[in-house]
Order: C-alpha cells, then sequence, then structure tokens
C-alpha cells in the first residue's frame, strides 16, 4: 500500500510491517482506517490462502487474523506461519468464546485475542503491547548484529562454552576449526571437539584428558595459558588462550589471541643474540650456557664428552699483514670449515679473539684428538684467497665425573698451550703429566 512522505512521517509505528486479515468487507474497512493512522506498512487478505502467500513474500512483523474466513481458517493461516517464524506477533479477532477455540490459540502461539465485536481500546493496547515486543526483538537483534560484526572483525579466535557444548563463536574460529561445516555433525558442537586441536608439546597446555580439558585449563586459577593447535592446513598455531565466565550465565568465554609470528620473531632474535655476528658460531656466554648443561647430563648418565680448544696460527701477526678485513673473513672461513666437518649435535663457539671451541658429546678423549687431527689438516690444506696457508694448534680435555667447569677448561687451555710450545700446526690430548 503506497503512502506519501508526509503520511509515513505522522504514522505512530512507521518501521513496523503489518498483515491484516479479514474476509469480512465491512470490519476489514473499519480497522484498515484505524490501522493506516498508525501504521505505513500495512498488507490486507480476505482469506488464510492469501494471507499466507503476502507473508511468505513481505515477512511482516505483526498479523492481525480473524479466525474464521473462507478456504483456510485464521489458526490454519498461523500455523503455517509458526512454523516458518516463531517470534512473528499475533493478534487474533473472533467471535468465538469456547475453550476450544482458545486451546488451539495457544497451541499456536498467539499473542492476544480480541472477541468481536471488537473494543478498540483492548485491540489498541495489544497492537501497543505487540509493537513493543516487536521493537525490542528488533533492538535486540541489531545488537546481536553489531556484536556478531564486532567479532567477525576480530582476528582473535572467540568461542563461548555452555554446559559443555559450543554456543557461539566468530568467523577466525571457523577458519581454523572449519566448524563452518560441521553443523550438520552434533559432535563438533561438544567441548571435547575442540581437544582434538591441541597439539602436544612440552612448552604448550596440552590436557592430559581431553574430555576434562576444560576442568585441567582452569586448575591452575589463571585461566590463561599458551596453546598450540593444529591448523587448517596442517601447519600449527601458538596462541594465547584465556577464558572467563559470562556473568549472570553458564556461559564460559575463551578467547585465543595469535602469538605465532611473535613467538618465531622471539626464537630468532634469541638465536641471534646467542651467535657471533662475525662466524654465526655461538657465543662464549652461551657456550657456557651449554657446557654447563652438558656436564649436568654427562654426570647423571655417566656419558663422556670432550672439549677442542683452537687458535688460529700468528693471528695478530697476519691481521696486521692483511688487514683487519682479510682477517675476518679467515675467522669466518675457519668458522665454516670446521662447521662442515663437525656433527649436528657438536657445539662450536667463538671462545676469543682468535679462538674457537668445540663441545663433542658422547665422545672420549682420544676419539675428539682424531676429530681435531681431521680438522686441523682440512684447515692446512685450504688455500685461503690472497693469503695462502694458515694453520690452527688444538688442545683437546676430556671430562670425568668430579671434575668443575674451570677445571676442565682449563685442562683445554693447558693442551693448547703444549700445542703451541711444539710449534703449532698439532694436537694435543690433556693427561695429568701436562
Amino acid at each position: 500500500m503506497a503512502r506519501s512522505v508526509l503520511q509515513y512521517l505522522k504514522c505512530q509505528y512507521p518501521d513496523i510491517r503489518v498483515l491484516y486479515v479479514e474476509d469480512e468487507r465491512f470490519s476489514r474497512e473499519k480497522l484498515l482506517r484505524v490501522l493506516n493512522r498508525r501504521f505505513a506498512n500495512i498488507h490486507f487478505a480476505i482469506d488464510g490462502v492469501e494471507g499466507l502467500q503476502l507473508y511468505q513474500k513481505y515477512k511482516p512483523d505483526l498479523i492481525i487474523a480473524d479466525i474464521k474466513m473462507n478456504q483456510m481458517s485464521g489458526l490454519e493461516m498461523i500455523k503455517n506461519i509458526r512454523a516458518q517464524n516463531e517470534k512473528v506477533q499475533v493478534i487474533v479477532t473472533t467471535a468465538h468464546d469456547d475453550n476450544d477455540f482458545f486451546v488451539q490459540s495457544i497451541e499456536n502461539n498467539v499473542n492476544h485475542f480480541i472477541l468481536k465485536p471488537i473494543d478498540l481500546d483492548l485491540l489498541l493496547q495489544a497492537i501497543q503491547k505487540s509493537v513493543y515486543q516487536i521493537q525490542l526483538e528488533k533492538e535486540l537483534e541489531k545488537q546481536k548484529n553489531l556484536t556478531r560484526t564486532i567479532l567477525d572483525f576480530q582476528d582473535n579466535l572467540i568461542f563461548v562454552i555452555e554446559n559443555g557444548e559450543l554456543v557461539e563463536w566468530n568467523q577466525a574460529f571457523t577458519n581454523v576449526t572449519g566448524m563452518g561445516i560441521h553443523k550438520n555433525n552434533p559432535t563438533c558442537y561438544q567441548s571435547e571437539f575442540l581437544a582434538s586441536f591441541f597439539v602436544e608439546d612440552p612448552h604448550y597446555f596440552y590436557p592430559k584428558d581431553k574430555g576434562s580439558w576444560m576442568e585441567e585449563f582452569s586448575s591452575n586459577g589463571k585461566n590463561m595459558a599458551k596453546v598450540r593447535w593444529k591448523g587448517p592446513l596442517g601447519n600449527d598455531y601458538n596462541y594465547v588462550m584465556k577464558a572467563g565466565a559470562i556473568p549472570g550465565t553458564n556461559q564460559t568465554l575463551f578467547v585465543l589471541t595469535d602469538i605465532t609470528d611473535i613467538e618465531k620473531e622471539s626464537r630468532e632474535k634469541d638465536h641471534l643474540a646467542k651467535l657471533d655476528p662475525l662466524t654465526s658460531s655461538y657465543t662464549r656466554q652461551k657456550f657456557k650456557e651449554i657446557l654447563a648443561s652438558e656436564m649436568r647430563r654427562s654426570e647423571q648418565f655417566n656419558r663422556a664428552f670432550s672439549l677442542i680448544l683452537m687458535d688460529i696460527d700468528f693471528f695478530h701477526t697476519l691481521n696486521d699483514q692483511i688487514g683487519h678485513t682479510a682477517g675476518d673473513k679467515v675467522l669466518i672461513t675457519v668458522s665454516t670449515i670446521v662447521q662442515q666437518r663437525i656433527r649436528e649435535c657438536d657445539i662450536l663457539a667463538r671462545w676469543g679473539g682468535e679462538e674457537f671451541i668445540l663441545l663433542i658429546p658422547e665422545t672420549v678423549g682420544q676419539n675428539a684428538v682424531v676429530l681435531a687431527e681431521s680438522i686441523r689438516s682440512i684447515i692446512e690444506e685450504y688455500h685461503f684467497l690472497k693469503i695462502g696457508k694458515v694453520t690452527c694448534s688444538f688442545g683437546v680435555a676430556e671430562f670425568a665425573p668430579g671434575k668443575t667447569k674451570s677445571e676442565l677448561l682449563a685442562e683445554a687451555e693447558h693442551a693448547l698451550t703444549s700445542s703451541k710450545n711444539n710449534g703449532r700446526n698439532c694436537v694435543t690430548l690433556y693427561t695429568k703429566e701436562h
């Protein structure tokens, strides 16, 4: 029904859509005059069949219908509409006053009953109550849509669990878990379903009993922990998971903040901080930490390991002759040669200006001498561009239970000094005679 802008603005309820169904012409025209003064958007039908068609086409907010009509009764029409929309407001007008009518009306969730002849005041009161409920529902829907939009704009994974079931989640959560494509699988709504996403890692929270992961998560009293979840493409994500109760409900809100890139960057910076910037070998301080850990392991499991301390022969003289830039290239080349020769489990560090030190796990002194000799030989045979021949001296010391770190390092130093005193470019294993 077309309305002018002025008529639209004058309406009491300009945003409410109404469907009025009445087969009796005089009653219909009389009530339409009343409705037109209050609503800008009205559709009317003369029976239930036409009324159902108009509902499906325009989806009105309020239905005012007579009960007794040709082709399809008002109650039958309302029953069909209720199958599509449980929240639409319904006012029925009827001349019936028997119990059977009221029982059927209640079964179809009729909101208000107005007996004929219609008392206009009672009808307007019913309309006002229905409109209030419609406006409330629309405001709630508006707030819900706003909340949904805000949630879906979040990069964080957000979900809500109530009584062990997932009841709400955002788009980011769907992207990782695929919940959007599992809606036909009821098991995916159980909180236990989420346990399958946790990846076991000693540095992250991982439930011992997946069926009670929520209880384990909150058992430390902090309701916050780092977790690792598997992603949709088989890749893992690192998150900080936080949980909190939603006041006045049995619901728990979970928020997962992605820290994958942050942790990766942190590890890279930490790794770089442990490396000598020139030679890409470990720093002296990091080597001491590794040495202390290896000593504890060796004591506990009675396992051998050895140290190899090496020094570039006459490096200061070489540096003065060829310059510091060329000297740096020598250091880099020596470090590269050693790193290519040793095992992945062996540790190389820059110990001083021209000194390097190696920790060789699971290796006795004699075998460490063999390794040191092979390194010495490779360096001696290598042709350094514009420099020629470079040699190194080596000192080897084997760890034994009861030795302190200072004692072990001193033994390696004594062995290296012996190699220098014996003409350099050789390997010496520390013995008590030293």
